[in-house]
């Protein structure tokens, strides 16, 4: 019975998939449908196939994988290759259509009130100055001829105006004849009114106003459709190439503030690892002391910060630090000091940032380097002692060798994510304060990753997609290259730090 109904599932599962597919290529999501029916058509072969069984297992977390992770990252390199960006969002195919249903009035237009009877069809009765005129609403049809109507009204009541608006996208296609010839075109829930066509499509290049009599010619390189220097909103997205990148190096407004974020991401990457790597190993190599009591108190204490959760400990403090009401400012007010600027000024910014990311990142370091510290044999520092060698020299030989070759991977690891430390740069000072003249949406303390969100999704000139893309691009360059030179200097992955 299980094996029935599961076989119905997978069944169903394939219909629907195969529907999906069909749904997509028809709506010109050509993408989106070869993708739909390729993991139907595997789904199918993997679980009906005998020869595939192996897979039945993999096949879940792959697809998984493939959908959450490989395509997001082939859509990211898409999006930095176009001009995605606040007016750029549509299709050129979608624009046309868009502009080509844009519909004008002109000065002296007709107009004349209406209402909707229910019925089958339905009735539409127009009230002329000179008389009243009807239509019935047949399906199928697009022109609607109005016949004068001397008869009483129909006695249901009308639509009401929200019924009307319901039938709004029926309506709008359809055009009312008078007897003299005016075409009439649905306006509102209760007016028909004479209107035309903005612009006429003359090919898929070219569309004509009808007002101004100019021509408007799609310019692929912009993503919009321009008369001269003019263009026509709303743009299309278009392949622009490396443009996004080049902007980055060649564009005044953006690489001044953009190498000003460079540099200050590399040095709160390379500052906080440092930092806490430090301190945890000093905390831990305390504690590890053999003549030092009360060890699980002070350990307990120590993982206190790592137990809470990020954002939380970040937004506690944000809360400690604001200049008026934070609660270290009163303790240092109550000591005779004058009030610090935490959070407004560019250099106590970034110390605050710093701070922060050193308390909520030493608990880790230390918990990882005790364990490491617990493993060593206690032989070597015997024969250290024997030799000579003082408490110094000891470390300096010895345990921060040790440290290194074991702790090396997770120094790449936590380089590479405070490179992407978006939280606790944003929730703290949301990338504050402003850089004075900055034509984009960026702050003192913002590194690439929080300018990257600004610039998709802040700032008064739009979203700029495409340019996001590339600067996560180029994130990912940098976390690549950095990984593999630390890679190179500390050995690891080599045929000699395996045989060790």
């Amino acid at each position: 019975m299980t094996s029935k109904v599961l076989k119905l599932f997978l069944f169903s599962y394939l219909i629907a998939g195969l529907v999906l597919s069909l749904y997509l290529f028809n709506s010109t999501h050509v993408f989106m449908g070869v993708l739909s029916l390729v993991i139907t058509v595997a789904s199918g072969v993997i679980f009906f196939s005998k020869k595939a069984q192996a897979m039945r297992f993999m096949y879940p977390g792959l697809l998984t994988f493939v959908l959450f992770m490989i395509l997001p990252i082939i859509f990211t390199v898409y999006i930095a290759f176009t001009n995605l960006s606040t007016g750029h969002f549509l299709s050129k195919e979608r624009v046309l259509e868009i502009l080509s249903s844009e519909k004008v009035i002109p000065k002296d237009a007709v107009s004349i009130e209406f209402d909707i009877f229910p019925g089958n069809p339905a009735v539409l009765v127009a009230y002329g100055l000179d008389g009243d005129y009807k239509t019935y609403l047949e399906e199928g049809s697009n022109i609607y001829n109005l016949q004068p109507f001397r008869d009483k009204l129909p006695e249901q009541a009308p639509l009401g105006p929200n019924e009307v608006f319901s039938k709004r996208e029926f309506l709008e296609t359809k055009r009312f004849v008078m007897p003299d010839g005016e075409i009439l075109r649905y306006h509102r829930t209760d007016l028909l009114i004479q209107s035309k066509n903005r612009y006429i499509l003359i090919d898929e290049n070219t569309l004509k106003d009808t007002v101004t009599s100019l021509t408007w010619g799609a310019d692929d390189e912009s993503g919009y459709f321009k008369s001269g220097n003019e263009t026509l909103a709303p743009g299309y997205y278009v392949l622009t190439g490396f443009k996004n990148f080049t902007s980055l190096f060649s564009d005044n407004r953006l690489n001044s503030n953009f190498f000003k974020v460079l540099l200050w991401t590399l040095g709160w990457s390379f500052l906080s690892v440092l930092f806490t790597f430090s301190f945890g190993t000093f905390l831990a190599i305390v504690i590890n002391d053999k003549g030092l009591k009360l060890k699980s108190i002070y350990r307990v204490l120590f993982i206190i910060p790592y137990s809470i959760p990020f954002f939380i400990s970040v937004l506690i403090f944000k809360g400690m630090m604001n200049k008026d009401f934070g609660a270290i400012n009163q303790v240092l007010v109550e000591l005779g000091f004058s009030k610090v600027p935490w959070l407004e000024t560019p250099i106590m910014a970034k110390v605050s940032c710093l701070v922060v990311n050193l308390w909520l990142g030493f608990p880790y370091m230390f918990l990882v380097i005790t364990g490491i510290l617990q493993s060593i044999p206690e032989s070597l520092y015997e024969a250290a002692k024997l030799d000579g060698a003082g408490r110094f020299s000891t470390f300096k030989n010895i345990t921060l060798p040790l440290i290194m070759s074991a702790v090396g991977p997770l120094l790449v690891g936590s380089f590479a994510f405070n490179l992407n430390n978006f939280v606790g740069i944003y929730l703290l000072t949301g990338g504050g304060p402003p850089i004075p003249g900055a034509t984009t949406a960026v702050g003192e303390t913002d590194i690439l990753i929080s300018y990257t969100y600004r610039l998709a999704f802040e700032g008064g000139q739009g979203q700029n997609f495409g340019l996001a893309s590339s600067i996560a691009l180029f994130i990912f360059a940098i976390v690549s290259v950095l990984t593999l030179i630390n890679f190179k200097l500390t050995g690891m992955g080599s045929d000699n730090q395996e045989a060790t």
